[in-house]
This record gives structure tokens, C-alpha cells and sequence, in this order.
């Protein structure tokens, strides 16, 4: 599904909330293999699709805590229960329901749910008095008896469905069906938070049907503008909506001629309160929208600066990573005491955003003592917690330069632009840029998530084949897995994570590492890196002198003769031969890509794009080439990234021998 692919892309696996809230989903199987792949996911919302029932194992969604499937339409409530048992760690649900019996029976078949429909479930209740049960019992019955059987039940839902989709044969805008399907959502939302609300009854009754009017006037609405002829289909269409209005305003009549005088002020005062609400919190979002996008500009011209500073000492990180002695020249130096070097800094409290600018002092004379850099010796392990900050950041920037309409940075820009928000100073940030660069060379070879970043860094790769490596590594563990539970098909579920969990954290056999890699890839591939791990295995010890147990005895027996193979370094061979894969695949477009952007900051311009794709030579008329701009830079801001490019190239097709081809495949087989 394109959403979880988007997701997928610019938040990674580690999200903890995903919301596919009115996104015409009709098979939850389908989306099982994405949902998959996150780790850490603690919220679903399906409310609003046209799902007639769960898959029967749900085992994979084992994190998930809240499940949100009001307003589909199931057929066989057993079956979703049913269903839902094989989540693990729900404790909260939220679905429609049309009676108590319903109610109780998910309660009791769900004995580890906390929250069903936004109410606590107690399930150690005291028995209740004879007073209080007699006053529930009348205030139950006076319930019932003002509302009258006004409900919006599931019924209402799919007759509205089976409408919409009737009206649908005859539409051809798209887009008016997105405003149709944001119209409904708007609706139910709504009346969602008006129900929770504790209203009285005539309030409640006035909030549904109001809602049952807004949903049949959009297919009333929307028949009326597209179709003018009187054909039969369509007149039976226009009655059933126009019946369905008249008898809505019929019950809207009633219910307002049977509200008293006080009920209808106080009605009236809760509405404009209401309204007044919603007014004051779209002029504070409107205020903190302007707020980031002022901060967010100030930012980005500070970035610039930087830019240029950090410019000016490339040299002298390029001088000490080859180990020479670095300092400073008087005629630098000199420069240096004419210079001011001017940074502001953003920082927030509970109270106000001050800029606070400082100044930092001229540099004092310095031709009797060299300046040289402080060079940090990080762990691996440190290393690649400063990568996934740096990581984590990016994305958010990413995230508010697309809200704010501004330019995206490479992730070198990025490094610095980190570096100068966590640390501020200007030698912190040198020191902190030639201890990742240093790092980076000493540990490329040793760790492929290292290697990766490097050549991002360098603009060798692009920024999103980072999650194309995690979904590899989720995949050999799903496969993993799948051999176990068939190897051993009479152990608990329990029994297979804990022989996971020793395979991935030490050894898995040579077996089990054939079949993971035979399912992955071809024939050609499979010979290629099986024969790489020959290597590698380890020879099977010879038992010693001492008496063995029975027990050691038949371990020995079954493990004999079987080679084994450390998990991280099976990882590591199936990651490299990854990378190497995809820089294949980039080569061609990676050199031609270094033509056109001169200065090699990983940037190019409009006029340096349309140079690029003449030189690629895939015949791309003007149309076309505007409208790639129009993809990769809306706003015309001159700061094409090389990632952006191969993202865009690898989703754009073109004609190619064996019919449409993805644009940076057809570069490489050229």
C-alpha cells in the first residue's frame, strides 16, 4: 500500500502509531507483510474501511496494543474475535457493536482487554445494592425511550456504501471522490466526539441524525452535480436519497418539537461554545504554524552560514584525517582577527523562543603555537549511536522543510547542521565532523551500517536504500523463523522466539543459512554467496576425552558433522552483497550525476537537471522534464539532492526494450 511504502520511506520501522483511517481497505492480509516490518508499532486505526473480516493470524501485529476497526462492515463478529485473540498485547479495542450480548461476549473472549469503545473494563466488580441497581435500571429505561431507536447503526454505514458506489460508475474525478471520502470522515469524526460527550439524550439524538443528513446530502450533492439526464438507474438512486433526507428531517422535526424551552437555550449555548472552541484552537494553530515556519526560514540561513564556514575548514579536516600536522598560517591567521563569526541559537522554554546571538572572539595570535584538532577515538557502538541520531534528525528535518515549503540537505549539510544544534561551537563541531570522518574509514570495512552512511555521506548512495537494508534484515529473521516453525512444527510459540532469539544473538547452522539465501535470490546469486560463506563456517569440534551424559551423548549425535556459522556475520555478507548490488546499479547514473554538479556538494540546479537528463539520453520531453521539477522542486528553490534524484528516477518509467522500465534501470543497462 502506497501510505505504509511512504511511511516506510520517511519514518522508517520504528514508528509507534499508524493511522489507514478511511482508506477503502477491503483485505488486512494483503497489508500484513508491510505492517510486518514495524517493530515497534503500538497503534492501528482502521476505522472507517470496508473490511468484511480479519485474517485468522494476526500473530505477525504481536506489539500492537490499540486496534481501532469502527464503522467496516463485518460480516461474523466470532470470526474477528476469533481473530483478535492471536494478538498478544491488545488491551485496547475500538469497533462498532449493535447490542450488549455483543458487548459482553468480546469481554469475556478477550480476558486481557482493558479498554473496549473508550470504556475501562472491570472486571472485578462488587455487587451493586438494590437501590442503585433500581436507579441504573430507570435511568437505562428513560435512555431508551428518548432516543426511540434513533441509532447510526452498521446498516446505515453499508446502505451508504452500496449508494456511494452505485455513484461512483458514473464519476470520473478523482479527485472529488478524495473530497467525497475527507467529507465522510469529517462526519463521523465528529459525531464520534459529540457521542462520547455526556449529552442529554434529545442533544445525542439531534448529533446522529444531523450526521445521518450530512452523509446522505454528500451523495445527494455530488449525484446532482455530475449527472443532469433522467435515466432510470438514476432516478431509483435519486429517490432512495431523497426518501432517505425526507424521512431524516421528518425525525429531526420531532425531536426538536419535544425539547423544552430551557433544553433548547442551553443547547444553543453549548453549540456556540463548541464553535467558539474550535475557532480559538485553529487561531493557536495557525499562530504555531507561523511560529515554526519563521524559525524553520531563520534556521535555514544560519545553515548557510555555516555552510560557508564549514567551507573553510575543509582543508584542514582533509589534512588531519591523512595524519599531517595541521596549523594554522599567519596570513590565515591575520584574516582570522578580521573576522567575526556571528551564529544564533535557538532556544526553548515553557515561556518564550529567544534568538540569542553571540559573537565569537578573535582568534589571538597563534604564530608561535599551531592549532590543531582534538580528535575523539569513538567506539563502534558510539559511532553508530551519533549515525542514528544524525538519522533520526534528518528525518524530522526532512519532514519540516516539506511543511515549510523549503529545500531538503544532503546528508553531509545535515552532519553539520546537527552537529552545530547539539554542540553550538564552532571547534566542538571540527572535532566531532573529523572523529565521525576518522571512524567512518576505521570501521567501513567492519560494519555495513557504517559503510552505508559513509557512502551516503559521500553521495555515493542514496539516503533511502538505509531502509532497504533494515527490511532485509527483518526479512532473514521472518525467514528464519518460518524454518523453525516448519523444522519444528509441535513446539510452542514461546519455544520458537527463544531458538530465534539464540540463532540471531550467536549461531545459526549451515542449513538453515542455505535456505534463507535460497529463498531470497536467484540461482546465480544464491551459488555466489554460498560460496562465500564457505569461508566462514565453523569445523564442528572433536569430542574430548571426558565420559559424556546421555543427554550430551544425543546432542552430539544429532549436531554431527553439521557446520555452523556466526548470525552477524551471516548479516554482514548478505548487507555487503546488497550494497554492492545497488552500487551497480548506481554507477553509471553516479558518475554522470558527479558531471553535471560541479562543486561535488551533492547539489545541482535547475539548468544542471535538465543537463543530467539530457546526457542520460532516455527521451524526455519538455513536458516531461517539468514535470519531474515539478516532483523534486515545487517551489523552485535551485537544490536538487542526488538523493532526490534517485528517488525519482526509481519510481518514473520509460519505454525500454522489454516494455516500461524503471529510468535508473535502464541507465544501468545501457
Amino acid at each position: 500500500m502506497d501510505v505504509l511504502q511512504k511511511i516506510l520511506k520517511t519514518q522508517g520501522t520504528n514508528v509507534t502509531a499508524i493511522d489507514l483511517e478511511f482508506k477503502q481497505i477491503q483485505n488486512l492480509e494483503e497489508l500484513m507483510p508491510q505492517l510486518a516490518n514495524f517493530s515497534n508499532l503500538k497503534e492501528l486505526n482502521l476505522n472507517g474501511n470496508r473490511l468484511t473480516n480479519l485474517p485468522d493470524d494476526l500473530e505477525l501485529l504481536d506489539t500492537v496494543e490499540v486496534l481501532c476497526l469502527t464503522n467496516n462492515i463485518f460480516t461474523d463478529l466470532g470470526q474477528v474475535v476469533e481473530a483478535l485473540q492471536t494478538m498478544p498485547n491488545l488491551i485496547q479495542l475500538e469497533i462498532s457493536l449493535s447490542s450488549k450480548e455483543e458487548e459482553q461476549f468480546i469481554i469475556e473472549s478477550l480476558p486481557n482487554l482493558q479498554i473496549l469503545n473508550s470504556q475501562k473494563i472491570n472486571q472485578d466488580q462488587e455487587p451493586v445494592d438494590e437501590t442503585s441497581e433500581q436507579q441504573s435500571q430507570q435511568q437505562s429505561e428513560r435512555s431508551m425511550s428518548a432516543q426511540q431507536e434513533i441509532t447510526l447503526q452498521q446498516y446505515d454505514l453499508e446502505q451508504m456504501a452500496i449508494l456511494y458506489d452505485n455513484i461512483r460508475e458514473y464519476k470520473k474525478d478523482e479527485q472529488d471522490d478524495k473530497l467525497f471520502d475527507q467529507q465522510i470522515r469529517t462526519i463521523m469524526l465528529d459525531l464520534q466526539s459529540k457521542v462520547k460527550q455526556n449529552n442529554p439524550d434529545h442533544l445525542t439524538n439531534l448529533y446522529i441524525l444531523t450526521a445521518k443528513y450530512n452523509l446522505y446530502e454528500i451523495c445527494f450533492k455530488s449525484i446532482l452535480k455530475y449527472f443532469k439526464s433522467n435515466e432510470k438507474k438514476l432516478d431509483l438512486i435519486f429517490s432512495k436519497i431523497h426518501d432517505m433526507h425526507l424521512s431524516i428531517f421528518n425525525d429531526m422535526s420531532n425531536v426538536i418539537q419535544n425539547v423544552k424551552p430551557s433544553s433548547k437555550n442551553t443547547s444553543q449555548l453549548q453549540i456556540n461554545q463548541k464553535q467558539l472552541d474550535q475557532s480559538q484552537q485553529q487561531q493557536v494553530d495557525k499562530s504555531v504554524e507561523n511560529r515554526l515556519r519563521q524559525e524553520l526560514k531563520e534556521l535555514q540561513q544560519i545553515n548557510n552560514e555555516l555552510e560557508s564556514e564549514n567551507k573553510r575548514y575543509l582543508d584542514l579536516l582533509i589534512k588531519h584525517s591523512k595524519g599531517e600536522k595541521v596549523s594554522l598560517s599567519n596570513n590565515e591567521n591575520n584574516q582570522k582577527q578580521q573576522d567575526t563569526y556571528q551564529t544564533q541559537v535557538y532556544t526553548k522554554n515553557s515561556q518564550q523562543h529567544n534568538n540569542q546571538i553571540f559573537q565569537s572572539k578573535q582568534s589571538q595570535q597563534v604564530n608561535s603555537i599551531p592549532q590543531q584538532v582534538n580528535v575523539r577515538n569513538l567506539t563502534l557502538k558510539q559511532l553508530k549511536d551519533v549515525i542514528n541520531e544524525i538519522y533520526e534528525s534528518k528525518q524530522k528535518f526532512d519532514q519540516k522543510c516539506t511543511d515549510s515549503k523549503l529545500p531538503r540537505e544532503t546528508m553531509e549539510q545535515h552532519m553539520y547542521t546537527f552537529l552545530n544544534q547539539k554542540y553550538g561551537l564552532k571547534n566542538l563541531i571540527i572535532e566531532w565532523a573529523t572523529s565521525i570522518i576518522n571512524s567512518l574509514k576505521k570501521y567501513a570495512a567492519e560494519d555495513n551500517d557504517i559503510a552505508v552512511f559513509g557512502k551516503i555521506l559521500r553521495n555515493e548512495c542514496d539516503e533511502e536504500f538505509r531502509f532497504v537494508q533494515t527490511q532485509v534484515k527483518n526479512t532473514m529473521q521472518e525467514l528464519l523463523k518460518m524454518y523453525l516453525r516448519g523444522k519444528h512444527p509441535l513446539k510452542h510459540q514461546a519455544e520458537i522466539k527463544e531458538m530465534l532469539n539464540q540463532r540471531i544473538n550467536g549461531q545459526l547452522y549451515e542449513e538453515e543459512a542455505v535456505d534463507i539465501i535460497k529463498y531470497m535470490y536467484n540461482q546465480e546469486d544464491s551459488e555466489l554467496l554460498l560460496d562465500k560463506l564457505k569461508q566462514y563456517y565453523i569445523v564442528p569440534q572433536k569430542p574430548n576425552d571426558r565420559r559424556l551424559t546421555r543427554e550430551e551423548q544425543l546432542i552430539q549425535l544429532q549436531e554431527k558433522d553439521k557446520y555452523k556459522l556466526e548470525y552477524q556475520v551471516f548479516q554482514k555478507i548478505i548487507l555487503d552483497f546488497q550494497l554492492k548490488s545497488h552500487e551497480k546499479y548506481l554507477k553509471k547514473f553516479i558518475v554522470i550525476f558527479k558531471e553535471m554538479d560541479t562543486d561535488l556538494n551533492g547539489i545541482i540546479d535547475e539548468n544542471e537537471f535538465r543537463n543530467l537528463i539530457d546526457v542520460l539520453n532516455f527521451d524526455a520531453s519538455d513536458l516531461d522534464i517539468q514535470r519531474y521539477l515539478n516532483i523534486i522542486d515545487p517551489y523552485s528553490h535551485q537544490q536538487i539532492t542526488f538523493s532526490q534524484c534517485v528517488t525519482l528516477f526509481s519510481s518514473e518509467s520509460v519505454p525500454g526494450s522489454n516494455g516500461q522500465m524503471q529510468i535508473l534501470q535502464r541507465i544501468s543497462e545501457l
